[in-house]
């Protein structure tokens, strides 16, 4: 059973919105506790930047506070699916925390992002330098089609 017509992820996987247009990616499955800091990573910066993609399309759209407000809202809702009352947890005092301080949560020093070279350290140090994190990347040199890991 394949996706729906326009559900393609904005953030997640090598056929994301994100991966076709930038080369870079959340890796894994799934709004997780540990992914969760990638995401909002992600939302930041997108917000700093003032446009992000359209879910499905992909195509830019502007992208400000009440966006990226819902948007961030709506990791509670995917955490909650994924990950239990643990995810919801995590990301409701995650996102709390961010909309106080506009900073991830206390402990939060990595990021997790997936991507081809150059383009991935491009993004990487615009999200270390948003954020005050490391971030830890996986690259792959193949296509996305084909991606082969060449270093962690």
């Amino acid at each position: 059973m394949g996706r729906k017509k326009g559900r393609r992820n904005i953030y997640q996987g090598y056929s994301s919105c994100y991966a076709i247009n930038e080369g870079v990616w959340i890796p894994g499955s799934g709004v997780v506790p540990e992914l969760l800091p990638s995401f909002i990573a992600l939302i930041i910066r997108d917000y700093v930047r003032g446009w992000t993609y359209e879910r499905g399309t992909c195509n830019v759209e502007p992208f400000d506070a009440d966006r990226a407000v819902s948007r961030l809202n709506y990791l509670i809702a995917l955490a909650t699916k994924h990950a239990g009352e643990v995810g919801y947890q995590y990301t409701r005092e995650a996102i709390d925390k961010l909309f106080r301080e506009f900073k991830l949560p206390e402990g939060v020093k990595e990021v997790r992002l997936a991507g081809h070279p150059g383009k991935l350290d491009k993004i990487a140090k615009e999200i270390e330098d948003l954020l005050d994190v490391k971030v830890i990347k996986e690259y792959y040199e193949a296509p996305e089609k084909e991606k082969v890991k060449v270093t962690a």
